[in-house]
């Protein structure tokens, strides 16, 4: 061993760090179902697009509390959004309404982060 157990205790952080959010992807997935050109999936689509999304919400959702998200009030009306949204299933609106309102919330949810990713 050639550092402290300082430098140590920092590399491993390091190592374990999530990477950054690709907000890009995020939108990207959205774009399939919001975008002005959107391409409806199909009926076996929607289950894997509900999943990216769901997938995509869970990364956001402790990104934006760990910025000060539920501090800010319209932050946190889209994170209790995104959690009740998460919380329930298709139901009696369906998998395509329920991938839509998923992919509103990962939008809501982007557009947040970037807010507070470059507010002081």
């Amino acid at each position: 061993m050639t550092g402290t157990l300082h430098d140590i205790a920092g590399e491993a952080v390091e190592l374990l760090a999530l990477p950054p959010l690709d907000i890009a992807t995020m939108r990207e997935a959205v774009q399939r179902l919001l975008g002005p050109a959107a391409d409806l999936p199909g009926e076996s689509e929607v289950d894997t697009l509900i999943l990216q999304l769901r997938g995509h919400l869970n990364l956001l959702i402790p990104e934006l509390e760990q910025q000060g998200g539920s501090g800010d009030p319209l932050a946190a009306a889209g994170i209790g959004e995104a959690h009740r949204r998460l919380s329930g299933g298709p139901s009696a609106l369906g998998p395509m309404r329920h991938a839509i309102l998923l992919a509103r919330s990962v939008v809501v949810l982007c557009a947040h982060w970037e807010r507070l990713a470059v507010s002081p």
